[in-house]
Protein backbone atom coordinates (compact mmCIF):
# COMPACT_ATOMS: atom_id res chain seq x y z
CA UNK A 1 0.00 0.00 0.00
CA UNK A 2 1.57 3.31 -1.05
CA UNK A 3 1.31 6.56 0.87
CA UNK A 4 -1.38 8.04 -1.42
CA UNK A 5 -3.61 4.97 -0.99
CA UNK A 6 -3.18 5.05 2.80
CA UNK A 7 -4.17 8.73 2.98
CA UNK A 8 -7.12 8.18 0.64
CA UNK A 9 -8.35 5.32 2.82
CA UNK A 10 -8.63 7.74 5.74
CA UNK A 11 -10.35 10.40 3.65
CA UNK A 12 -7.41 12.71 2.91
CA UNK A 13 -7.68 12.73 -0.85
CA UNK A 14 -7.30 15.79 -3.07
CA UNK A 15 -10.53 17.79 -3.23
CA UNK A 16 -12.20 19.15 -6.34
CA UNK A 17 -13.28 22.79 -6.56
CA UNK A 18 -16.89 21.75 -5.90
CA UNK A 19 -15.85 19.76 -2.83
CA UNK A 20 -13.81 22.72 -1.51
CA UNK A 21 -16.80 25.03 -1.99
CA UNK A 22 -19.07 22.59 -0.10
CA UNK A 23 -16.46 22.37 2.65
CA UNK A 24 -16.33 26.18 2.88
CA UNK A 25 -20.14 26.32 3.11
CA UNK A 26 -20.16 23.71 5.89
CA UNK A 27 -17.41 25.62 7.73
CA UNK A 28 -19.43 28.84 7.47
CA UNK A 29 -22.52 26.95 8.66
CA UNK A 30 -20.56 25.69 11.65
CA UNK A 31 -19.49 29.23 12.59
CA UNK A 32 -23.05 30.56 12.18
CA UNK A 33 -24.58 27.74 14.23
CA UNK A 34 -21.93 28.39 16.91
CA UNK A 35 -23.19 31.98 17.24
CA UNK A 36 -26.56 30.63 18.35
CA UNK A 37 -25.18 28.72 21.32
CA UNK A 38 -27.18 28.93 24.52
CA UNK A 39 -25.31 29.30 27.82
CA UNK A 40 -26.97 27.37 30.64
CA UNK A 41 -24.35 28.64 33.09
CA UNK A 42 -21.23 30.78 32.52
CA UNK A 43 -19.24 27.63 31.67
CA UNK A 44 -21.89 25.29 30.24
CA UNK A 45 -23.33 25.95 26.80
CA UNK A 46 -25.56 24.04 24.42
CA UNK A 47 -24.61 24.28 20.75
CA UNK A 48 -25.60 22.45 17.62
CA UNK A 49 -22.24 22.76 15.86
CA UNK A 50 -22.01 18.96 15.99
CA UNK A 51 -24.46 18.81 13.07
CA UNK A 52 -22.07 20.61 10.71
CA UNK A 53 -19.14 18.60 12.11
CA UNK A 54 -21.05 15.36 11.49
CA UNK A 55 -21.71 16.34 7.88
CA UNK A 56 -18.04 17.21 7.35
CA UNK A 57 -17.15 13.82 8.83
CA UNK A 58 -19.58 12.02 6.50
CA UNK A 59 -18.35 13.79 3.37
CA UNK A 60 -14.61 14.21 4.01
CA UNK A 61 -13.42 11.49 6.40
CA UNK A 62 -11.47 11.61 9.69
CA UNK A 63 -8.29 13.46 8.69
CA UNK A 64 -9.98 16.28 6.78
CA UNK A 65 -12.59 16.57 9.53
CA UNK A 66 -9.93 16.82 12.24
CA UNK A 67 -8.00 19.48 10.28
CA UNK A 68 -11.16 21.49 9.54
CA UNK A 69 -12.42 21.29 13.13
CA UNK A 70 -9.07 22.48 14.48
CA UNK A 71 -9.10 25.37 12.00
CA UNK A 72 -12.69 26.26 12.91
CA UNK A 73 -11.86 26.12 16.61
CA UNK A 74 -8.92 28.48 16.11
CA UNK A 75 -10.95 30.92 13.94
CA UNK A 76 -13.92 30.85 16.31
CA UNK A 77 -11.90 31.45 19.47
CA UNK A 78 -9.61 34.04 17.86
CA UNK A 79 -12.23 36.14 16.10
CA UNK A 80 -15.65 35.45 17.59
CA UNK A 81 -15.24 34.76 21.32
CA UNK A 82 -14.62 37.82 23.46
CA UNK A 83 -11.70 37.69 25.90
CA UNK A 84 -10.67 34.18 24.86
CA UNK A 85 -7.37 32.71 23.80
CA UNK A 86 -6.99 29.58 21.71
CA UNK A 87 -5.75 26.69 23.82
CA UNK A 88 -3.91 23.58 22.64
CA UNK A 89 -5.42 21.75 25.63
CA UNK A 90 -8.96 22.27 24.34
CA UNK A 91 -7.73 21.52 20.81
CA UNK A 92 -7.00 17.93 21.87
CA UNK A 93 -10.73 17.35 22.38
CA UNK A 94 -11.54 19.10 19.10
CA UNK A 95 -9.07 16.90 17.20
CA UNK A 96 -10.44 13.75 18.84
CA UNK A 97 -13.99 14.77 17.92
CA UNK A 98 -12.98 15.31 14.30
CA UNK A 99 -11.38 11.88 14.12
CA UNK A 100 -14.45 10.27 15.70
CA UNK A 101 -16.95 12.05 13.42
CA UNK A 102 -14.94 11.21 10.31
CA UNK A 103 -14.07 7.70 11.42
CA UNK A 104 -17.64 6.67 12.18
CA UNK A 105 -19.59 8.66 9.59
CA UNK A 106 -17.39 8.64 6.47
CA UNK A 107 -19.11 6.71 3.70
CA UNK A 108 -17.28 4.90 0.91
CA UNK A 109 -20.51 4.92 -1.11
CA UNK A 110 -22.38 8.19 -1.63
CA UNK A 111 -25.83 6.65 -1.32
CA UNK A 112 -25.28 4.56 1.82
CA UNK A 113 -26.89 5.58 5.09
CA UNK A 114 -24.95 5.84 8.33
CA UNK A 115 -25.98 2.89 10.51
CA UNK A 116 -27.67 3.83 13.81
CA UNK A 117 -25.14 1.99 15.99
CA UNK A 118 -22.27 3.97 14.43
CA UNK A 119 -24.04 7.21 15.32
CA UNK A 120 -24.74 5.91 18.83
CA UNK A 121 -21.13 4.84 19.39
CA UNK A 122 -19.72 8.10 18.00
CA UNK A 123 -22.01 10.23 20.16
CA UNK A 124 -21.20 8.06 23.21
CA UNK A 125 -17.45 8.50 22.67
CA UNK A 126 -17.72 12.24 22.10
CA UNK A 127 -20.08 12.76 25.03
CA UNK A 128 -18.38 10.66 27.67
CA UNK A 129 -14.72 10.52 26.60
CA UNK A 130 -14.15 13.83 24.81
CA UNK A 131 -16.65 16.19 26.45
CA UNK A 132 -16.63 14.79 29.98
CA UNK A 133 -13.05 13.57 30.44
CA UNK A 134 -10.75 15.29 27.93
CA UNK A 135 -12.49 18.69 27.92
CA UNK A 136 -12.96 18.69 31.69
CA UNK A 137 -9.22 18.01 32.13
CA UNK A 138 -8.46 20.84 29.69
CA UNK A 139 -10.78 23.21 31.55
CA UNK A 140 -9.17 22.25 34.86
CA UNK A 141 -5.71 23.01 33.43
CA UNK A 142 -6.88 26.34 32.00
CA UNK A 143 -9.17 27.69 34.69
CA UNK A 144 -8.22 26.11 38.01
CA UNK A 145 -5.16 27.16 40.00
CA UNK A 146 -5.18 23.73 41.68
CA UNK A 147 -5.00 20.50 39.69
CA UNK A 148 -6.37 17.61 41.71
CA UNK A 149 -8.97 14.88 41.51
CA UNK A 150 -11.15 16.93 43.83
CA UNK A 151 -11.21 19.84 41.39
CA UNK A 152 -11.77 17.46 38.47
CA UNK A 153 -14.69 15.80 40.29
CA UNK A 154 -16.25 19.18 41.08
CA UNK A 155 -15.99 20.32 37.46
CA UNK A 156 -17.26 16.97 36.22
CA UNK A 157 -20.28 17.18 38.52
CA UNK A 158 -21.31 20.50 36.94
CA UNK A 159 -20.87 19.18 33.38
CA UNK A 160 -22.40 15.70 33.74
CA UNK A 161 -26.12 16.66 33.88
CA UNK A 162 -25.91 18.64 30.63
CA UNK A 163 -24.17 15.75 28.86
CA UNK A 164 -26.72 13.22 30.11
CA UNK A 165 -29.64 15.38 28.99
CA UNK A 166 -28.10 16.35 25.66
CA UNK A 167 -26.84 12.86 24.70
CA UNK A 168 -30.15 11.46 23.35
CA UNK A 169 -30.92 14.77 21.61
CA UNK A 170 -27.54 14.75 19.89
CA UNK A 171 -27.95 11.10 18.89
CA UNK A 172 -31.39 11.57 17.32
CA UNK A 173 -30.53 14.83 15.53
CA UNK A 174 -27.24 13.46 14.20
CA UNK A 175 -28.84 10.26 12.92
CA UNK A 176 -31.63 12.06 11.07
CA UNK A 177 -29.40 14.78 9.61
CA UNK A 178 -26.81 12.28 8.33
CA UNK A 179 -29.46 10.06 6.76
CA UNK A 180 -31.57 12.85 5.31
CA UNK A 181 -32.46 12.49 1.62
CA UNK A 182 -31.04 15.94 0.84
CA UNK A 183 -27.71 14.98 2.42
CA UNK A 184 -27.64 11.83 0.28
CA UNK A 185 -28.31 13.92 -2.84
CA UNK A 186 -25.51 16.34 -1.89
CA UNK A 187 -23.17 13.40 -1.38
CA UNK A 188 -24.06 11.98 -4.81
CA UNK A 189 -23.67 15.39 -6.48
CA UNK A 190 -20.37 16.46 -4.90
CA UNK A 191 -18.72 13.05 -4.48
CA UNK A 192 -19.58 11.10 -7.65
CA UNK A 193 -16.44 8.93 -7.32
CA UNK A 194 -17.89 7.52 -4.08
CA UNK A 195 -20.94 6.11 -5.86
CA UNK A 196 -20.93 2.34 -6.27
Amino acid sequence: MNKHTAFKKWGLSPLSVQQLVLLAVLMALSLVIGKFSVYLTPTIKVAFVFLASSLIGKFYGPIWTMIVMLLLDFVNVTFFVANATWSPFMAVGVAMSGLIYGGFFYQRSADKQVIWWKVLLAVLLITFIVNLIVNTCAMMILYSPHHSWKVFDAMLATRLPKQLIFFPIQFVLTYFVLNNRIVTMISQQFFPAKQS
